[in-house]
């Protein structure tokens, strides 16, 4: 006899943080009572992107592409929710129909094309904003090139409206281009742990982080906007490799929701305007 399967529940506070953006992505959530809030801090900005009521799922993209958590989440009111795990979503994905779980990771990477796009439109700037940060750091503390990540992190939300995650990022990239090192270390009076940048050439750190961030613009101005947001009828069908009247039934049985479809309003204005009512009865 199969055991049914139980899920945890968890109770939030008003205001209360369920994870935050960057966060590696464990679990996905559905709301049993409450409600849920979306947001992103752009330029010191607190941005809502979406609000999530009872009922309704969310934070399972992360956990189906393992990319870390776009977005943060809080309780907008007392909320209690029911958690995933990933090995709980993949599960059940894979008992749906093929084409829908063929669908679900087609919209899964059309929303990673487009965050990363945003993200690489802002994160090249922020880049050389914190190259030149660590240069201004460097100069006016010691000669031995080491500065304090935390002291780094500080300075850019002061000065930069700069997020932890986008000083990450940037961190990374100038450690991928050899140009610094992150090293942690365990201070001898306080026994916490610190984590200190050592430039490793800091006479061209800000030349050679120009160099890239000047390659990574023009990659950027170069990209493709065929990366479209929409997908037509055949466009699906080529993507899926299944015919188009596969997809229709598909939509007319309820595995593909209807609320996934979109028409262009130009163009079916300019369709309805020679068409009459009597051809829709």
């Amino acid at each position: 006899m199969n055991k049914e399967k139980t899920y945890t529940v968890e109770t939030f506070a008003q205001d209360q943080i369920i994870f935050n953006e960057g966060d590696e992505s464990k679990y996905a959530y559905l709301v049993q009572s409450g409600s849920v809030e979306i947001f992103r801090i752009v330029n010191n900005n607190h941005v809502i992107v979406n609000k999530i009521k009872q009922g309704e799922l969310f934070g399972e993209m992360g956990i189906v592409s393992s990319a870390p958590r776009v977005a943060s989440a809080k309780a907008s009111e007392k909320t209690r929710l029911i958690k995933f795990d990933q090995n709980d979503v993949l599960e059940d994905l894979k008992k749906s129909p093929s084409i829908v779980n063929a669908l679900t990771h087609l919209l899964i990477n059309r929303f990673e094309i487009l965050d990363n796009e945003l993200r690489e439109q802002h994160g090249t700037d922020m880049f050389m904003k914190v190259a030149y940060l660590l240069e201004l750091i460097d100069d006016s503390q010691n000669d031995k090139h080491i500065v304090s990540y935390k002291t780094l992190i500080n300075r850019a939300k002061q000065l930069l409206n700069a997020t932890k995650v986008e000083v990450d990022n940037a961190v990374n990239s100038l450690s991928k281009l050899s140009l610094i090192n992150v090293e942690t270390i365990i201070d001898e009076e306080t026994k916490q742990k610190r984590q200190l940048i050592q430039l490793l050439n800091p006479d061209k750190l800000t030349t050679v982080a120009q160099t890239y961030y000047e390659t990574m613009s023009k990659k950027n101005q170069e990209r493709k906007i065929g990366e479209v947001a929409f997908l037509d009828l055949t466009d699906l069908a080529n993507e899926l490799q299944v015919s188009e009247e596969r997809i229709l039934n598909r939509i007319r049985s309820g595995d593909i929701p209807a609320d996934l479809i979109y028409f262009h309003k130009a163009s079916i204005e300019k369709w309805l305007s020679k068409k009459t009512r009597e051809s829709f009865d």
